[in-house]
């Protein structure tokens, strides 16, 4: 029951930072960690990705606080996959933290990829690890179809390269293509 609220509190912090600082991810996240940690007094953190889409120019602002890489794989160019690296630690963990700000264009037809560490880290009864090669080979073999087919996909090729192993960790998949 802690997890689930640990969660539901950082959640609801998130949403309420992120709407008085619609445009600065970075501060939203200063605020949300330093409530974290005066509010709780648990030793657990949260890691977020928050991206911030300007429809009119492809503009993409985001933070990452410590998630697992999201992709923005280009349309143009389906070799072209960008990670949207870690701007800063995860949340709860240091009083002082600071994010940056990361910028990058989303132009049409680009896929956004975010998952968990549940993807990557899936094994199969060999010990392998699904990885980020194979994760990124599904969505490019599948660029040009919608985001559901390609979520499809993916889920499907990680089910399929498991087998019947055990798996350890949740998953959490997320496909975003631009109209």
């Amino acid at each position: 029951a802690g997890a689930a609220l640990y969660m539901a509190l950082s959640c609801t912090l998130i949403r309420t930072y992120a709407a008085e600082y619609p445009t600065q991810p970075e501060v939203a996240f200063s605020a949300v960690n330093r409530r974290i940690l005066e509010d709780t007094n648990a030793n657990q953190f949260v890691t977020v990705f928050y991206g911030i889409l300007d429809p009119a120019t492809g503009t993409l602002v985001y933070c990452n606080a410590g998630h697992c890489p999201p992709y923005l794989i280009s349309a143009q160019d389906g070799e072209d996959a960008q990670r949207l690296i870690r701007t800063g630690m995860p949340l709860g963990i240091f009083e002082d933290g600071t994010w940056e700000q990361g910028v990058v264009q989303f132009t049409p037809g680009d896929v956004l990829v975010l998952y968990t560490d549940g993807i990557t880290e899936a094994q199969n009864e060999q010990g392998a690890f699904f990885g980020e090669d194979r994760l990124l080979e599904s969505v490019k073999v599948n660029l040009l179809r919608p985001a559901q087919d390609i979520q499809d996909v993916i889920m499907t090729d990680v089910h399929r390269f498991v087998g019947n192993a055990p798996q350890f960790d949740d998953i959490a998949l997320v496909v975003i293509v631009r109209d």
